[in-house]
């Protein structure tokens, strides 16, 4: 039998949770043949390039349920700080942010509000869903992608950032927008209810949204209005829509933030877990962080960031207006919880400018930086923001070891970084990020395998593989099985763990081998081959027919 390339002597971790077993996989024309016992007989498999992967994890590419490569990959075809971690696929399109005008009329304010995914550095030359996603394909991408249609960018299309509930008429257009995206190849609907416009929807516009995509047995995946105090009320909501649209479920990046509200992981889990029981169809991401990351024009009260940018910044700009602002960043509300006051300004630190006037930001906390400048915290952050018209993204240092590991150890979680395919050189090397971009999945082996063991590798490639593959429909990938597509990562089982710092957040992980996109090698040894052998990747048949 010849193949392209055979991988011997490994340890084989399937992606279906069961133990590790010796074996080996070969590859031909990008689809896998199983070697070993009970599949292909070694001495049948003829092949010039043969990788020796005595002592080494032979596992499915992992796949990050939860990213925000909308526009990273396009412009760095490698994706460099993913692939270096064993991620073959990205789906991209969370937390209500796509980045497309569905209708070619918002364009400016959409970009404007992605502006934290390197918006400045590609022109948006697509008008709609489809052409989006034919980007992949006509620039070549070394890992393969799939994508949500945002919520947020499908109400931006048709109502702009505008704090009111759609008219009938604008509902029709928002569902059309949505059966368009899902005939084009989205995955589902992701909405993100802590940012302008999705803060302004209600339950009943998701519902609607969400049946759509329950026709095409797509997904519903949400970064929910409230992380904090009010976690338990906005996982019913979240539940709610589900129930009602009859639509799966994925929760992003589950957490609590604020000292105050540390230990209520463990009670969302179990609600989360009662809700299978009860039939609805429901999992949720993680990464393992205790810091989280987003745009600075979060901070902002719900009413100030109505609009978009151009709004927000006149409204700073107004002095009546920027004194009531102030109060409520200071303060909160009786239906807001303010960042500022949840994280403390210590615990905000600046990630990203988009000028190199402002540079020096890059790294400070807020109030250090209040403290380089000589203004108070609030005043400091508002004039960089306007500075960078709202461009700034920042990291929240919020979350407890505790709840991560709470999240970590249930059956019905998936690992995600919520974070960007990158790299340490090039245009993509600036600015402090989140080291979850370089380490979130050799992370996950290193502590919560080996330091504070609450899975084993097993399940951990299972939470990594199989189970967000199931969850996507993706039905010949996360799994090493004869015929699925050859997307295969090679690495050390006692060595593998993550480099990367909230000091020093550019540093590859440690550990990986060998990462194979679709049969073509991307990564060994530490270095990037970009094969551009990545694809957009859809539901396939199985999964439509089955959810209908």
């Amino acid at each position: 039998m010849k193949a392209d390339l055979w991988i011997k002597n490994g340890l084989i971790v399937d992606g279906s949770g069961a133990e590790r077993r010796q074996g080996g996989v070969a590859v031909s024309d990008g689809k896998l043949i199983m070697t070993g016992e009970g599949a292909a007989r070694d001495e049948d498999i003829d092949s010039d390039a043969i990788i020796d992967a005595e002592g080494l994890i032979v596992a499915p590419g992992f796949i990050d349920i939860h990213t925000h490569s909308d526009l990273t990959l396009l412009i760095d075809s490698r994706g460099a700080s993913k692939i270096s971690q064993g991620v073959t696929t990205e789906i991209v399109g969370n937390c209500g942010m796509s980045a497309v005008d569905c209708c070619g009329t918002h364009k400016d304010e959409i970009r404007e509000g992605a502006s934290f995914l390197y918006a400045d550095l590609i022109p948006w030359t697509w008008n709609n869903y489809a052409d989006y996603l034919a980007e992949f394909d006509k620039r070549g991408i070394s890992m393969n992608v799939g994508c949500f249609i945002g919520h947020g960018t499908v109400r931006a299309s048709v109502m702009g950032y505008e704090n009111r509930q759609p008219a009938p008429e604008e509902m029709d257009a928002m569902k059309q927008f949505v059966a368009e995206a899902m005939e084009a190849g989205a995955l589902g609907l992701s909405s993100g209810l802590i940012y302008s416009p999705g803060i302004f929807a209600q339950s009943g516009e998701l519902i609607e949204l969400c049946k759509v995509v329950a026709r095409y047995g797509g997904v519903y995946t949400t970064h929910m209005r409230n992380e904090s105090t009010g976690l338990l009320d906005s996982v019913e909501e979240a539940l709610y829509v589900a129930r009602e649209a009859r639509v799966s479920l994925e929760i992003s990046h589950l957490k609590v933030t604020g000292t105050r509200n540390w230990g209520m992981v463990a009670q969302a889990v179990k609600r989360i877990r009662a809700a299978r029981e009860e039939g609805i169809d429901v999992h949720y991401d993680f990464y393992p962080y205790h810091a989280s990351s987003t745009g600075m024009t979060y901070m902002l009260p719900p009413w100030v960031q109505a609009g978009g940018w151009e709004a927000s910044r006149k409204r700073i700009l107004d002095p009546v207006m920027k004194e009531r602002m102030i109060a409520e960043i200071e303060n909160g509300t009786p239906t807001w919880i303010s960042p500022a006051l949840n994280a403390g300004w210590d615990r905000i630190r600046i990630a990203s400018v988009q000028t190199e006037a402002s540079r020096r930001a890059e790294g400070l906390s807020l109030k250090q930086y209040a403290e380089l400048c000589g203004q108070p915290p609030v005043e400091a952050m508002l004039q960089l923001l306007l500075a960078e018209e709202g461009g700034v993204g920042m990291v929240l240092f919020v979350m407890s070891e505790e709840d991560i590991e709470a999240a970590a150890s249930s059956e019905l979680s998936i690992v995600a970084s919520d974070g960007f395919a990158i790299a340490a050189d090039g245009v993509l090397s600036r600015s402090k990020p989140h080291p979850r971009s370089y380490g979130s999945f050799t992370r996950v082996f290193d502590r919560y395998c080996r330091q504070r063991p609450v899975m084993t590798l097993e399940q951990a490639v299972h939470k990594m593989t199989g189970l967000p593959a199931s969850k996507l429909s993706l039905h010949d990938r996360g799994l090493l099985r004869d015929g699925f597509a050859a997307d295969v990562v090679l690495f050390h089982p006692e060595h593998v763990k993550d480099a990367a710092t909230f000091e020093q957040p550019h540093r590859y992980s440690k550990g990986v081998h060998t990462v194979l996109v679709n049969g073509r090698i991307a990564y060994s040894e530490g270095t990037f081959h970009n094969p551009k052998s990545g694809m957009v990747v859809k539901m396939t048949p199985s999964g439509k027919e089955a959810a209908r």
